[in-house]
Order: structure tokens, then sequence, then C-alpha cells
């Protein structure tokens, strides 16, 4: 429907794909790739971030106030140890609540590249663009505190809206034990009747199952590892164990 239905005439961000716009951050990016991918495995890579551009995220990460799910207290990623605050209250995850305040966030949310591939595999050019900035911290908190702090630990799908994706990005190194991206590859396609008009939640044995162990795929890589996604697959955060992680995430719809 999108793709034929005139759509309501807005200021959007980022600005529409006619207007001028920047080199992109991604000259490797092949469309007709990514597409592909993601019909297929539900994730793309290729879109790595420079090193510059970590380096001014990650600066303004450290310098804008961040604060947590349920709480009004605005703080500092300096002012979080041991995943607490000094009066103890927990701090499992903590946005950043202005991120288009940084100038190399706008950069990558306009990427002609990114655009493309995003505007090829929806059908139509994106309209909401979301992006969210976010640490995510080691702390010794309980799985019911993670999930009520907003930390999505269980296996679960995206419905954001009718249609979308996501660009996530590691701005610093990630692996297993340091908040890793977990998905089951192929698993936008193939849901049970159950799943899909159940909750979007289901607990591992069901999805394992369901789509088999070969699909399990745990995302690992240095600071600046990009990709896209259908977040229609399962997918699920792994809490940090080893050292915190913070991720810059577009959602396009």
């Amino acid at each position: 429907m999108r793709r034929i239905v005139p759509r309501a005439r807005h200021a959007t961000w980022p600005p529409p794909l006619n207007m001028t716009l920047p080199a992109t951050l991604f000259p490797l990016v092949r469309t007709p790739e990514v597409r592909n991918a993601l019909r297929r495995d539900s994730i793309a890579f290729g879109f790595d971030l420079p090193e510059d551009t970590v380096r001014d995220i990650l600066d303004f990460a450290e310098t804008t106030p961040i604060g947590t799910r349920g709480d009004d207290r605005m703080f500092w990623r300096a002012d979080v140890r041991d995943g607490r605050l000094a009066d103890g209250t927990p701090v499992v995850l903590a946005m950043a609540p202005q991120p288009l305040d940084c100038a190399a966030i706008r950069r990558v949310c306009r990427d002609p590249a990114l655009l493309a591939a995003v505007t090829d595999f929806l059908g139509y050019a994106p309209t909401k663009t979301i992006p969210r900035l976010f640490w995510s911290f080691v702390t010794d908190a309980t799985d019911e505190e993670r999930r009520r702090l907003g930390q999505t630990i269980d296996w679960h799908y995206d419905v954001h809206d009718f249609h979308f994706c996501s660009a996530s990005f590691y701005l610093t190194d990630v692996t297993a034990g340091a908040g890793a991206h977990a998905l089951l590859r192929g698993s936008h396609r193939g849901k049970s009747i159950r799943m899909l008009l159940g909750s979007a939640n289901a607990q591992e044995e069901e999805v394992l199952a369901r789509f088999g162990h070969d699909r399990l795929m745990v995302v690992e890589g240095p600071a600046g590892t990009g990709f896209l996604e259908d977040t229609s697959c399962y997918h699920r955060a792994m809490p940090p164990t080893d050292r915190d992680r913070l991720m810059f995430q577009i959602w396009f719809s």
C-alpha cells in the first residue's frame, strides 16, 4: 500500500532521497546484495563505520546526559560504576535523549547508501527514522530487573510498523560477553500461527526447535561494526558480562 498510496506532505528526517546528500560512508555496499541478504538471512553486513565517525559518536556518548527507564534523573556515563549509580540504583540500559545533537549521528542517518538500501528493501522511502544511542552496562541486576528496565534479553520479534528494518552499529568492541546481538537467521519467515497471533516473545527452546540451532547467529565485532536487519526475525540482546557496550541504532519504517 505504501508503494502506491500518496504520502502525507510533512517534514521528515532524514531528507528525501532526491535532495543533495553527502558522500556515503559505505562505498562498498551493493543494494541488491543487501536486499537479498535481508530476505534470505534477516541480516546484511557491510555497514561498518569509519574510525573517525566511531570516535565522534563515542565522545558524544561519554559527554551527554543519559537516563534510564522509569527514572526522571539524568546522569553521566562516568556516574555508573559496576552497573549502579552512587545510591545503588541499578542501571542496565541508559539512553541519550537527544542523539541528533551529535553531528556524526545526523550524518549516518542521511547516508545515501544506507537510505538506498533501506528504500530498496522496504519498497518505499522511509518516512519514520528514529535514532537511538544507548549504553548497556555490566551489572549484577536480576533478569527481572533487566526486563523492567528495558533490556530485551528474551527472544522476540519487533512489530514497530507494517514494514520496517533497523541499522545497528557497535561503538565499542563487542564479543559474546560484551552485549552481543543474537538472532535466528531467516526467522522473519516461517513463524507458526501461534507465534504470529500470540506474544512476540518466545522461549529459547521454542524458537530453536522451530528454526534450528544452525540458524543461531551471535554478532561479534570491533567498534564500528554495522549491519542492517529485518527485526521481524527473532533476536535478543545478550547481557554484558565482561565490558559495557555502546550501540547506535536507527529504526526505519
